[in-house]
């Protein structure tokens, strides 16, 4: 795929305009923002727009250093804090034919913006987007990568694609984007009722419209995960809670995948109550939960041969963390109603 600079002059190349919605990043902006910066596209047909979402750990203060000797970069407010009203005001202030957006806890390749254009730009597509690759220095990341990888994992097609195949392929949702302009504002903003999955959310207005999301495999992002168990549990209860909103919204988004992982904490939870007043039960729950563990053992096991068997208890902890965080949160959003605002707030609360 040619870079989108090949066209015939510097002024057939589309200006672009990169969003960053970001929140706390102060251990990644400043490298992130460097590398971005650093793009191969041409220096004075692109800009980058950091929408912040009131940080308090310092990226602000980092990331306006770094702007006042660049003019290319520019600070957005973003008093909503969340993804979705970054993404609003950043778009809203970008001057580009083309958005991009990028992640401040991503690392991209010196590339990543030339490909990502000309790919967008070859297939005609409504949204156009790279591969994930989950990446981290401790035993707990290396874990988390570790069941990113596996087959039973939950992510996006962005993160379970791990090959580097050439071409293009048709998909759901990717990561980031790479938007005309024009379409976005044919589809209408992100919407803002959306803390997480605001991406999923956009991306089925755009595929009921009839276009075409589309994933470069060989374009790849080094994606760097929580460090922590909590986060993790975290990040999969919003997106679970987060995903009962969408499939609300567009019944057609919601597919067995999502609500296994909801059915497997019902059983557990049920079994477990029910075990001391039934000997049915208890030997259900027995065989259930026993059942449930062999199978992460086995899928945890293929997925840390390719990483290091030492890592194979935190993949097993991580897929766990991953399966029951998802499926209390997917759980908690059916009654979401019922919460008490504090729980509510938990779930809105963004996790970076």
């Amino acid at each position: 795929m040619p870079p989108a600079r090949s066209a015939g002059t510097r002024e057939e190349v589309p200006f672009v305009s990169v969003v960053m919605p970001i929140r706390n990043e102060a251990p990644y902006i400043a490298t992130n923002l460097a590398d971005v910066l650093a793009q191969d596209y041409p220096r004075d047909r692109f800009e980058v727009l950091v929408a912040d979402g009131m940080s308090t750990d310092g990226t602000r203060e980092i990331v306006e250093s770094l702007a006042a000797g660049e003019p290319r970069l520019r600070v957005v407010e973003n008093p909503g804090r969340i993804v979705a009203s970054g993404l609003n005001r950043a778009i809203a202030e970008a001057r580009g034919e083309v958005i991009v957006r990028l992640d401040g806890h991503c690392e991209y390749p010196g590339d990543y913006l030339s490909r990502i254009v000309a790919v967008r730009a070859a297939t005609g597509a409504a949204n156009a987007g790279g591969v994930l690759v989950p990446v981290g220095e401790s035993f707990v990341q290396k874990s988390i990568c570790g069941a990113f990888a596996s087959r039973v994992g939950i992510g996006g097609a962005a993160l379970r694609a791990q090959d580097a195949a050439a071409g293009v392929r048709d998909v759901d949702a990717v990561h980031g984007g790479c938007w005309l302009r024009e379409t976005l504002r044919e589809a209408g903003p992100f919407s803002e009722e959306m803390v997480r999955n605001q991406d999923d959310e956009m991306s089925f207005r755009l595929r009921r419209r009839g276009g075409r999301i589309v994933q470069a495999p060989s374009i790849r992002v080094r994606y760097v995960v929580r460090d922590r168990w909590s986060l993790l549990f975290r990040q999969f209860a919003q997106y679970g809670y987060w995903k009962v909103r969408l499939v609300r919204r567009y019944p057609r988004q919601s597919s067995l995948r999502h609500l296994m992982p909801a059915v497997l904490v019902v059983l557990l939870v049920a079994g477990f109550f029910a075990s001391p007043f039934s000997r049915w039960a208890a030997v259900g729950f027995l065989i259930f939960g026993s059942a449930y563990l062999a199978a992460i053992a086995l899928a945890a096991l293929a997925a840390s041969l390719s990483l290091a068997t030492r890592l194979w208890p935190g993949v097993v902890l991580a897929l766990i963390t991953m399966h029951i965080g998802y499926g209390s949160g997917f759980l908690a959003g059916l009654a979401t109603k019922a919460l008490p605002a504090r729980a509510r707030a938990w779930f809105s609360d963004l996790s970076r």
